[in-house]
């Protein structure tokens, strides 16, 4: 039962940039406003919706990208993306662009995610997540990132309103 567990708990390795994008595929999922009436709760973003916000922002950025090009590197077919699709990726995702080339990073990242995931899991309370966070010994940058993940899980696995999760979309580059 306990080793059940702790292989529940282990992390992939994301030792390509296919894994990587793959991993964010699985683990984070639309917010309340990204879907539409008739949309699941819950699942997962499809090639062309990243692509859709990628080239939304294409005005701020000058990117633009294909949902066959993403779909390709999912599957690693393209594996040396330009950096500024690499940028634009992480920004769809809300994770930082270093997630993609840094081992560190992607370490960091897929903790912080998992680590939300199961904060979500066990329904924790804004407060008490603040004073876990701060006894993690975290710099308060990454405690601030966690905390708005938190509050996006949160209103994605509720469906709330844009209102309540409006001051996490407009945080992330």
């Amino acid at each position: 039962m306990v080793e059940d567990r702790l292989v529940e708990l282990e992390l992939p390795s994301l030792d390509t940039l296919a894994a990587r994008l793959e991993y964010l595929f699985d683990k984070i999922r639309p917010t309340p406003e990204e879907l539409s009436d008739s949309d699941e709760a819950g699942r997962r973003y499809t090639n062309k919706e990243i692509a859709d916000k990628i080239n939304a922002a294409a005005a701020d950025t000058g990117v633009t990208i294909s949902a066959a090009y993403v779909g390709e590197l999912r599957r690693g077919v393209a594996s040396d993306p330009r950096m500024s699709h690499v940028r634009a990726l992480a920004a769809a995702f809300g994770v930082n662009s270093g997630y993609f080339v840094d081992e560190a990073a992607a370490q960091r990242i897929q903790d912080q995610i998992g680590l939300l995931n199961e904060l979500r899991r066990m329904d924790v309370k804004q407060v008490a997540l603040r004073q876990v966070l701060a006894d993690s010994g975290l710099s308060a940058t990454d405690r601030h990132l966690i905390e708005q993940m938190v509050t996006r899980l949160r209103a994605v696995a509720e469906g709330s309103g844009p209102e309540e999760v409006g001051s996490t979309s407009g945080d992330r580059r």
